[in-house]
């Protein structure tokens, strides 16, 4: 019984202890009392548009912003293009120089590292008016660095955030961007090379509204002339050029630009925006996964990422559409195709928007009739005509148009041992796989003899 009284005042005594506690952690939040917020301390203030000029130094570099009209520039850095936007960010830092803490005034400075510091910053102001600073290391938790200013022995702690602007590296200012390009407004794309002079051109408003033309908003100048393939155009160029990021600052006005593959370049690509001049990026060697490149008409070296540029290598053939010869059928009056002996006479006779179909005469199912014209302009190109190329064609198909041109004569003839040439109006530019060629054969031959639905 004495056992069970005992348990019993132990428990009671928790509970009593635990209630005292809850309750002194219950405290009504209004009541509760934060610390006073640290006040910073005034060590150099401006008004930010007062500041004229602005010089970093350490050790190891020293460069000085002035302003120029309304951008600035780098003293002796002609050419350079800056960052404006991070220049007017570091001005500000300087005009409201501002300190997390005092630590002291006339003490050893060396405990600060103020003897030997890491940089000595200066700004100057419109009125001819000059504030020097030092900057010393680091704070024991890492946070500030010790700081003074040079005419006086207060020493103070400021925010690492704010030094760290007032030690960096040129680079840290500069336009970090090669080249900014609007793949909406681009009216020519050029890539200049050993091997090919590629050059592909938007097509105008009157062409894109020119029913012959084709759907495609490109074409090809150089070195074939035809229409551009879209897909191709946009997925291995035009992702690509909204902004041209530079990977690294390489060397301004170097003497030679050789050991950079810069003095004759590899490669030339030209970018070329409606009413705008034309961006040329000099191409040289590579290093790693990255390329020398130069501006034309600047002096400055940078490094890209080679992918940035990986289309440069492609070839033109790559850049074109890979069917051989489209018409639109609506600009189609007859297809005569002659092959092994026979002749085979594809008609549409157009009445406005509607048409009757005929194959030798014979009427057709309108569905077979346009799988058959697919399979006519359908060849596939598999590369382009190095060789000469000639004998007996595998087929010849004589092009009748309702829009006043001329008639187009393709021609499919023999190429080396598995390829078919496709001369079109004499001139022969790609070739195709020889069995496509004789399936188009095949596939006209049995629809002349069964016109209907197949």
């Amino acid at each position: 019984m004495r056992k069970r009284v005992i348990i019993i005042s132990v428990l009671a005594a928790v509970l009593v202890c635990a209630y005292f506690a809850v309750e002194r952690l219950n405290v009504p939040e209004q009541e509760a009392e934060l610390p006073p917020p640290r006040e910073t301390v005034a060590i150099f203030n401006a008004d930010k548009n007062d500041v004229s000029e602005m010089t970093l130094a350490t050790p190891e570099r020293n460069y000085t912003f002035y302003k120029d009209g309304d951008a600035w520039r780098v003293r002796g850095g002609a050419g350079i293009r800056l960052n404006d936007a991070k220049i007017d960010s570091l001005a500000y830092d300087f005009a409201g120089l501002n300190a997390d803490e005092v630590v002291g005034s006339d003490g050893d400075l060396s405990l600060y590292g103020l003897d030997a510091p890491l940089g000595t910053p200066s700004v100057k102001l419109t009125d001819g008016s000059e504030k020097h600073f030092v900057i010393g290391g680091k704070t024991p938790v890492g946070t500030g660095y010790y700081f003074k200013t040079a005419d006086d022995g207060t020493v103070y702690t400021v925010y690492a955030t704010k030094i760290e602007g007032f030690l960096a590296e040129l680079s840290a200012y500069r336009d970090a961007t090669l080249a900014v390009v609007d793949p909406a407004k681009l009216t020519e794309i050029r890539i200049t090379r050993a091997d090919a002079d590629i050059l592909l051109r938007a097509k105008t408003a009157e062409e894109m509204s020119d029913q012959a033309a084709g759907l495609n908003a490109w074409r090809m100048i150089s070195p074939y002339t035809r229409d551009a393939n879209s897909y191709n155009l946009e997925e291995q160029i035009m992702k690509k050029l909204t902004a041209l990021p530079i990977s690294k600052f390489i060397e301004d006005n170097p003497p030679s630009y050789a050991k950079y593959g810069l003095d004759n370049p590899k490669y030339t690509v030209t970018l070329t925006e409606e009413a705008q001049t034309p961006v040329r990026v000099l191409l040289g060697g590579t290093v790693e996964d990255e390329i020398y490149v130069r501006l034309d008409g600047e002096n400055s070296v940078y490094t890209v990422k080679a992918a940035d540029f990986s289309y440069k290598d492609l070839a033109p053939i790559d850049f074109i559409d890979t069917l051989v010869y489209i018409q639109a059928i609506d600009n189609v009056d007859t297809i005569t195709l002659t092959a092994d002996g026979g002749v085979y006479v594809l008609k549409i006779a157009h009445n406005g928007e509607e048409a009757d179909y005929f194959v030798n005469d014979l009427p057709a199912d309108e569905s077979a009739f346009k799988r058959a014209y697919q399979e006519v302009i359908g060849l596939f190109i598999r590369g382009a005509v190095t060789d000469a190329a000639g004998g007996e064609p595998l087929y010849t198909a004589v092009f009748r148009f309702n829009d006043g041109r001329g008639d187009d004569t393709v021609e499919v003839v023999p190429y080396k041992d598995r390829y078919a040439a496709v001369r079109i109006n004499g001139k022969a530019e790609y070739y195709v796989m020889r069995e496509q060629a004789a399936a188009v054969v095949e596939k006209i031959k049995n629809f002349s003899q069964n016109p209907g639905k197949q």
